[in-house]
């Protein structure tokens, strides 16, 4: 009888942490889910942002819009509102924007931001590099005197 009993304990005690793996694992999934959707919109938006300063820059004259900065302002200020939203708005309505106002979903989408504006700071970067690489190779060298040389970029 108490082999009996004690055989049951464990079956239910098992099969009880058992479902509490899986709804683990499926808060997990969620929450993984909602920081990936966050970082692909953000990335997108900061493709368009460039694929508008870009054009900006090329149908403008005399515009130098950097696609970059623009987007880590807009970052940074997406970033406030949404502490804001967060911990003023959603915190005084727990019963309707509960799983909105935890300082967990905040700090998930916080990574979103600073991912995506760390994106853009390296697509920068790398741009950069690249344009310094591909203009150094073109120089032209008129020789103005016996004694100097101008380098004139292409």
């Amino acid at each position: 009888m108490i082999a009996a009993d004690s055989a049951n304990h464990a079956a239910t005690l098992r099969e009880q942490t058992l479902w509490q793996h899986r709804r683990s694992l499926r808060v997990h999934s969620v929450t993984m889910t909602n920081f990936l959707f966050d970082l692909v919109s953000n990335l997108t938006l900061l493709a368009i942002v460039l694929c508008v300063c870009h054009l900006c820059n090329r149908l403008v004259p005399g515009a130098a819009l950097n696609g970059a900065h623009i987007f880590v302002a807009l970052a940074l200020a997406a970033l406030l509102l949404d502490a804001a939203l967060t911990f003023l708005v959603f915190a005084d309505a727990q019963s309707r924007y509960g799983h909105f106002s935890t300082s967990s979903a905040f700090f998930e989408r916080d990574s979103s931001y600073v991912l995506a504006a760390i994106a853009a700071l390296a697509w920068q970067y790398a741009a950069r590099r690249a344009r310094a690489a591909k203009t150094n190779n073109n120089t032209l060298v008129i020789r103005t005197s016996s004694y100097s040389e101008s380098h004139l970029p292409m």
